[in-house]
């Protein structure tokens, strides 16, 4: 009996142990779904410091315009006020896990100004992460505008 109740703690301890070191996928999706609000909160506070921290070296990103930029012209842009957010509110975010790669798509509705120019309207974007030395980088982001 007794070796019995030994061998079940074990198996127990050994189910357990296998587990607990992997995320649990909406633990996942909550901290990509965090990861997002946070950034968009970084941008309004031209806090280049934490954007380029959530930011893949070989990041790019497609504007509402369609032109692309880089990793260090994004950053740039926001750290001299090119790119200049008031407000910037993320909403109806759904985020995909496929291992180490994640796509959160969603509705972004930001004010300000790109290159002195007034935003206009909300957009759709798509962004991918990469799990990168167990740490999520944004690696590609893209907008669309809403056409009415």
């Amino acid at each position: 009996m007794n070796r019995l109740t030994t061998s079940a703690v074990i198996a127990f301890s050994l189910a357990a142990l296998t587990t607990e070191g992997a995320p649990a996928a909406s633990s996942v999706e909550e901290q990509l779904l965090k990861m997002e609000k946070d950034r968009a909160a970084a941008v309004v506070k031209a806090d280049v410091a934490t954007l380029e921290g959530m930011t893949a070296d070989d990041y790019m990103l497609i504007n509402a315009n369609g032109q692309m930029s880089d990793k260090a012209t994004t950053m740039n842009d926001i750290k001299t006020g090119v790119i200049k957010l008031t407000a910037n509110e993320v909403s109806d975010m759904k985020v995909r896990v496929y291992g180490d790669t994640a796509v959160v798509t969603g509705k972004s509705s930001a004010k300000g100004t790109i290159r002195g120019r007034e935003l206009k309207g909300p957009v759709m974007f798509t962004r991918v992460y990469v799990k990168k030395n167990g740490k999520w980088l944004s690696v590609a982001f893209q907008q669309t505008p809403i056409v009415p």
